[in-house]
């Protein structure tokens, strides 16, 4: 196998970036070298157009990636040059603007009433929440196809609202800090459509490495040939997820990412440093 055949789909998140910080100096050299070895590293992140691009500043790389739970594709001719798309992407989902219009002409006030928007809080509050400063916030707050929010209900009640939202042709995703409302797409659905891509229109033949930490990962792992698991500070995430030869990292990110990349290209006969 070849290093151009690896893909790495990555959370960024609590996978790569340190849940608290967000920091990833430490893995710097060693993403680095992954990409000067010709290996592809996409992001695939709840995260928006403007908070991704800001972590490519920090990198000193631009990358293709998914935003916002699987709601776009970017960059795509970073992945290949072939690809012939408009501005080199995809777009999945309706605008957030139509997502809000469902969510309050159809959604029952009993879930409504529970629905606390991130867009609605003071500043204060918003910060606290997200674990952002004042610099970061603006960027998280740039959404243009999800809504995060604090949902204030059990967990039936969770349920419940996300079923319905379901009967709306839109998601309740759970991510790492907040949910979002999303409409029908997933991080695992836009990894699909680029490793089918690739597959069929240039036959290619991927070999996929998958990191995640929160729910709303869960789709993309699935179907990981290397699915990577990272641990949250002091809780138990995504513990009782079953599947086939999964790789759970030793330390929180961004250690912890590096930690699984290295064990996953061990197991395909590639060892890297940083």
């Amino acid at each position: 196998m070849k290093h151009e055949d690896i893909l790495i789909f990555t959370d960024l998140d609590g996978s790569l970036l340190n849940h608290n910080d967000f920091e990833f100096k430490e893995i710097k050299s060693f993403i680095l070298n992954c990409l000067d070895k010709g290996i592809k590293i996409i992001p695939n992140s709840s995260k928006t157009k403007s908070e991704i691009e800001y972590f490519f500043h920090q990198l000193g790389k631009k990358l293709p990636y998914i935003l916002e739970n699987g709601a776009a594709i970017h960059n795509l001719n970073l992945l290949n040059n072939n690809f012939k798309l408009k501005e080199n992407s995809i777009i999945f989902s309706r605008s957030i603007d139509q997502i809000l219009e469902i969510f309050y002409t159809t959604v029952p006030l009993e879930f409504r009433k529970k629905s606390v928007f991130i867009k609605d809080m003071t500043k204060e509050k918003q910060m606290k929440i997200l674990g952002l400063n004042d610099k970061y916030l603006p960027f998280a707050l740039d959404r243009e196809y999800s809504i995060p929010l604090i949902f204030e209900g059990s967990q039936k009640v969770i349920d419940e609202f996300s079923s319905f939202l379901k009967s709306l042709g839109l998601k309740l995703h759970e991510g790492g800090r907040v949910f979002n409302i999303c409409d029908d797409c997933s991080k695992g659905f836009a990894m699909k459509c680029i490793v089918e891509k690739l597959k069929n229109q240039y036959s290619a033949n991927p070999h996929t490495i998958v990191v995640g930490d929160s729910p709303n990962d869960i789709s993309m792992l699935m179907q990981s040939d290397q699915p990577c698991v990272i641990p949250l500070p002091n809780r138990n995430n995504l513990i009782n997820l079953k599947i086939k030869n999964i790789l759970r990292a030793k330390k929180c990110a961004p250690k912890g990412w590096e930690e699984v990349i290295k064990s996953s290209l061990k197991k395909i006969n590639m060892n890297l440093t940083g």
